[in-house]
């Protein structure tokens, strides 16, 4: 029996595809956590982040220009409520951090595309909270 997916449209896509590429610029951090810091579990952490992000970028393809009217999202429901929980923590950091930075502004693009990222990670769990009945249930806070 096919497993029910959760369909975003371009727009969305791209917004997500923005926020997972700024996060995977990190990838160097688990070996920093590795071999640097001996912080293995600082390592596993981050090693489950970025594997969700691998997965979700075979949904949402590697290239930044994509052109589909609508991206299929194929995780499974927890996977995915799970990185899109973490997209949206690091959306609301992000913009939260160029509010807090008053002396340097953020051109409007980066704020827009945070905005969206966070938007999106909302519709994202809402729709995924409506398909579960309400219960969703996430590991990480």
């Amino acid at each position: 029996m096919p497993r029910p997916t959760l369909k975003i449209v371009g727009s969305q896509r791209d917004a997500l595809y923005e926020q997972v590429r700024n996060h995977l610029a990190g990838l160097g951090d688990v070996v920093v956590a590795l071999e640097c810091q001996k912080d293995y579990a600082m390592a596993e952490r981050l090693a489950i982040e970025f594997g969700e992000d691998f997965r979700l970028m075979a949904d949402l393809g590697w290239q930044p220009q994509d052109g589909r009217d609508t991206v299929e999202l194929t995780m499974p429901p927890h996977d995915l409520m799970e990185v899109a929980k973490r997209l949206r923590d690091e959306a609301h950091g992000g913009l939260a951090d160029v509010e807090e930075d008053r002396e340097s502004v953020a051109p409007p693009p980066v704020i827009k595309g945070y905005e969206d990222a966070r938007d999106t990670c909302d519709t994202i769990l809402a729709a995924l909270a409506e398909a579960e009945g309400g219960d969703i249930r996430v590991r990480r806070t």
